[in-house]
């Protein structure tokens, strides 16, 4: 399993709020497990090609309409490691 934790940060825009819905809307549409924090967005998966791409897939799509710096913490483990780390998250 692989966690990844995203912080995009569209560059000049008054309205970030719409970008990062972009961001959301795909992995919600793609069938990503996610969560919204404060700082950033924490997605994970058993299939780690699959959510590589769907995490650039957003990215890219929030970039046809804005400049945005993505920086982003893997994370991989069995099962059990990762769900603990998503515990300190609720």
């Amino acid at each position: 399993m692989i966690a990844i934790q995203v912080s995009l940060y569209p560059i000049g825009e008054k309205d970030i709020e719409s970008k990062l819905k972009v961001f959301w809307d795909i992995l919600k549409n793609e069938n990503i497990d996610f969560k919204i924090t404060p700082l950033s967005t924490i997605a994970w998966s058993d299939n780690e090609d699959k959510l590589y791409s769907i995490i650039f897939k957003a990215y890219k799509k929030v970039r046809e309409t804005s400049r945005a710096v993505m920086v982003t913490t893997i994370t991989t483990g069995n099962d059990l490691e990762i769900k603990q780390l998503l515990n300190f998250l609720e």
